[in-house]
């Protein structure tokens, strides 16, 4: 697998959480779990435009020899799932440490440059092959401000065919404002570089529920968004509380991948197998549904 790299190169060939220059990133491949290594560095030249490209991108508390495990686990899904396409990592210099929330967050902000650059240099390769993202927990954030700083810059020219730079932008437990979708804000304008937005969440997800106290506000991969309604018209979320029951439990379900690759596939949100329409706006659902409180028993 190809890999987009914002973490700085240790003398012994490991990365940890030293960050390149802003703007900066690199191109490697690796075909194992690594700590480094064993990775080669490449040229974006190397990286395949022959399909339709798939880029992932990782969240908070996560080192380099966990990314390179879990994408290799999530290639496999994907391909499993029916996703036909090259699968290319992008890894920022996530502390991997749990207490190091708000480092990583800072360490995300200024990552999120070099995404926007490898995103301007490889789209144009791919020609008129679609570009499609997914972005986990706080790599959502990441993905989200770059996107919007871009849809801000009016000097940059159009990268895609039709004018979205992305295809389908697909979001895991995204760490982020439950508002972020609505009109005007920044996940609103990310949402128009691309095709369509899907978000994925959880009520079980314990791990957010603690960054919607550290965020003094809820997260949208959780609770999902807090007005469905106000969400872009090429934006939807899918809740998946009876499915998934842990942070990271997405990639592994085959409910979700099975959903994921039809949304990849540019299947209608109303008319992908599996799901059924929630009360609001916006919103579908996947697994099977929540059990009904039982009605007064039977007397004695």
């Amino acid at each position: 697998m190809f890999l987009i790299n914002t973490r700085k190169r240790s003398p012994d060939g490991a990365f940890g959480h030293e960050r390149t220059a802003r703007g900066a990133y690199a191109v490697y491949e690796f075909t194992q779990k690594s700590g480094g290594k064993e990775v080669e560095e490449k040229t974006l030249q190397d990286v395949p435009t022959d399909k339709d490209a798939f880029v992932l991108v990782h969240g908070f508390n996560n080192d380099f020899i966990r990314v390179t495990g879990a994408y290799l686990e999530f290639e496999k899904a994907a391909q499993k799932a029916g996703f036909a396409g090259s699968v290319v990592g992008f890894t920022w210099p996530s502390y991997g440490k749990w207490f190091q929330y708000f480092g990583d967050r800072a360490q995300v902000e200024y990552a999120a440059f070099g995404f926007l650059n490898f995103l301007l240099d490889y789209r144009p390769l791919l020609g008129a092959r679609k570009c499609h993202l997914n972005a986990h927990s706080m790599g959502a954030y990441l993905v989200i401000r770059a996107l919007a700083a871009y849809a801000l810059i009016d000097a940059i020219p159009e990268s895609a065919p039709g004018g979205a730079l992305l295809g389908e932008i697909t979001l895991f437990a995204a760490d982020v404002d439950g508002n972020t979708l609505e009109k005007d804000q920044e996940g609103s304008h990310a949402a128009a570089e691309a095709a369509r937005l899907t978000s994925y969440f959880s009520g079980h997800d314990q791990v957010l529920a603690i960054a919607d106290v550290a965020n003094a506000g809820p997260r949208l991969g959780l609770e999902g968004a807090a007005h469905p309604a106000r969400m872009p018209k090429n934006a939807c979320q899918i809740d998946c509380t009876t499915l998934v029951f842990d942070h990271a439990g997405y990639r592994a379900d085959p409910g979700v991948m099975q959903d994921l690759a039809a949304v990849l596939g540019g299947a209608p949100s109303d008319q992908i197998a599996g799901r059924r329409k929630e009360n609001a706006k916006n919103t579908f659902a996947i697994g099977p549904e929540e059990d009904e409180e039982e009605e007064d028993g039977p007397g004695d």
